[in-house]
């Protein structure tokens, strides 16, 4: 598995997900700089991206375009500016480029677990969707570039031994001035130079998610893991308004189109058996038969009424999945360091002074970029809101 997923991440297939010879009328074409067989990929290309394509009949499309092909975030978003594509799988760098205020998300110990995670983005939700809004995007979804654990050659129990390894920065300005703080100076680099930075021994330590280290084949160069992450990244998705403003407007003006495609969503819902549809596309894994199921069943319950609702199903055909796209990433992450510990990988724990160390960067970062990044009232209603998550997982018999 992770061999593979190394040879598409170094060698990403040059072709959309999607080819056909006869060009549908419509398609909103994304970029994103994840393989096309990753944890992070695995339902929206086995599952959601088919589902709607299938059930627009050859009309409205979803074109993917995997790997890194159009380029990593900063390029995709320009493309996106250009007219060249439409839309962005983005890791945390694309996310907060586009919306500053997520860099909160990142800031290092903020989080202890992935339920809290899931608690305060719920509670973000709204808040998100109109930032990008005002951005000119539809966030589609919000998922997880994972938990960032540090990865060394070396065993880094302690700041001192840290420093001494040529420690690597990839995840942006909180990351790198968080090591500043710790007396480490990371060596910055970009996501594709990661893996060739360990292999020839430019870098041989630095934070980042466990997939990754799995996807690039850097594990085998790592001993050790502090077994507590240090930061977390978001991923989302989002769509630019102004495509989808044309698709909806153009429907309006054109209702033979319109009536094409409510005919081939007809069709669709009335036709499509959950398990033959299934075995047809060759989805064998029981998991992903399930979230098929369940969303060929929420399908058969829509109805398309107007133009606008085109959209809204893409939407929300999305975000019914996003639960299970979550949990499919954490239990991958899992699976990855299960290996790394068979394989020999090492538990590291930062010395007690040490630990004392991290939480007064920690606190120094949080301040520091309070106004500039993000707005000081966001991060406080979080805090506020992981202390009232907190208290209640304590006592879960306690007042709401």
């Amino acid at each position: 598995m992770g061999l593979v997923f190394s040879l598409i991440l170094i060698f990403p297939s040059r072709l959309p997900a999607e080819v056909n010879s006869e060009k549908p009328p419509y398609q909103i074409k994304f970029g994103t700089m994840s393989p096309a067989d990753s944890a992070w990929t695995e339902i929206p290309n086995k599952i959601l991206i088919p589902l709607v394509n299938s059930m627009f009949g050859n009309k409205l499309k979803l074109v993917v375009y995997y790997g890194g092909i159009m380029g990593d975030d900063q390029e995709i978003l320009e493309k996106i500016k250009e007219g060249k594509l439409d839309a962005c799988s983005c890791t945390n760098q694309g996310t907060v480029k586009v919306v500053p205020d997520l860099s909160v998300l990142t800031l290092p110990l903020l989080f202890q677990s992935y339920d809290e995670i899931d608690f305060v983005t719920q509670k973000l939700r709204k808040y998100i969707e109109t930032r990008f809004e005002e951005q000119g995007f539809k966030l589609l979804f919000i998922i997880d570039t994972g938990f960032l654990y540090f990865f060394s050659k070396d065993n880094p129990s302690t700041f001192e031994k840290m420093r001494t390894q040529k420690v690597f920065s990839w995840f942006g300005e909180i990351q790198e001035r968080t090591f500043n703080y710790l007396g480490i100076n990371p060596i910055s680099i970009t996501i594709p130079e990661l893996a060739p930075s360990i292999s020839k021994s430019m870098t041989n330590a630095g934070a980042g998610p466990a997939s990754w280290l799995l996807a690039t084949q850097m594990y085998p160069y790592m001993k050790y893991v502090l077994e507590e992450p240090l930061f977390y990244g978001p991923s989302t998705g989002f769509i630019s308004k102004r495509k989808l403003d044309f698709i909806t407007s153009d429907l309006r003006a054109k209702p033979a189109e319109f009536s094409g495609i409510q005919r081939s969503f007809s069709a669709f819902q009335n036709s499509v058996a959950a398990e033959s549809y299934l075995e047809r596309k060759g989805i064998r894994d029981e998991k992903l038969r399930k979230v098929g199921r369940e969303l060929i069943s929420w399908i058969k319950q829509q109805k398309l009424e107007s133009p606008e609702q085109v959209s809204e199903i893409i939407f929300r055909i999305f975000r019914e999945s996003e639960a299970a796209w979550l949990r499919s990433i954490r239990e991958f992450e899992a699976e990855c360091f299960r290996g790394f510990f068979a394989r020999g990988m090492k538990k590291a724990r930062l010395e007690e002074s040490d630990r004392r160390t991290l939480l007064l960067a920690t606190g120094r970062v949080w301040d520091e970029f309070s106004g500039q990044l993000y707005p000081s009232t966001l991060l406080s209603g979080i805090k506020n809101r992981l202390i009232q998550y907190r208290a209640k997982k304590s006592n879960p018999a306690g007042p709401e």
